[in-house]
């Protein structure tokens, strides 16, 4: 929700709200119970979540030690523009996207297009992404929500994660 709450909106160029703000609305509320953590979701926060499936593999990112990703990492090749990656790594050359099924069947994010014209549309992104000298992959809501597939799929990618056993 701390996500959420911040989100960035490109089109105007703001956020719903800072973290400045939410921090200061904690603080005057205090004390109660749960306030160390509300203060650490709102610190976790990123503004450049776009979505709840981004938010829990940060989340699970956080468990698995993952190195702290570049969120909307804008791309461009020889053509131009390609998009934004929902996560990168470039220090290790590795961007990732996290797709859940909206994405396509959702008929508000689709701006007119179908859902044909949707999967075409991000296989050539994605080819584009791909032909960059950087690794790429993408997963959904069941390795979002996996800390052991979501630390293997990055691992695969050179991304340093380590997997506490409880």
């Amino acid at each position: 929700m701390t996500d959420a709450a911040l989100r960035f909106d490109r089109p105007t160029g703001s956020a719903r709200i800072v973290k400045a703000e939410l921090l200061e609305a904690l603080t005057q509320r205090q004390p109660f119970s749960g306030y160390v953590r509300a203060r650490q979701a709102i610190e976790f926060a990123e503004s450049g979540a776009e979505s709840p499936l981004e938010s829990v593999s940060r989340l699970t990112m956080r468990a698995i030690e993952c190195p702290p990703p570049v969120l909307q990492l804008p791309h461009h090749d020889r053509d131009g523009f390609i998009g934004y990656t929902d996560f990168a790594w470039p220090e290790y050359g590795v961007v990732a996207e996290a797709d859940g099924r909206n994405k396509y069947l959702d008929e508000s994010l689709r701006s007119g297009r179908t859902v044909e014209e949707v999967v075409v549309d991000e296989k050539y992104r994605e080819d584009r992404l791909r032909d960059l000298p950087r690794k790429f992959t993408r997963w959904g809501w069941d390795v979002a929500n996996n800390p052991l597939a979501l630390a293997e799929k990055l691992r695969a990618q050179g991304l340093p994660v380590r997997v506490r056993r409880r």
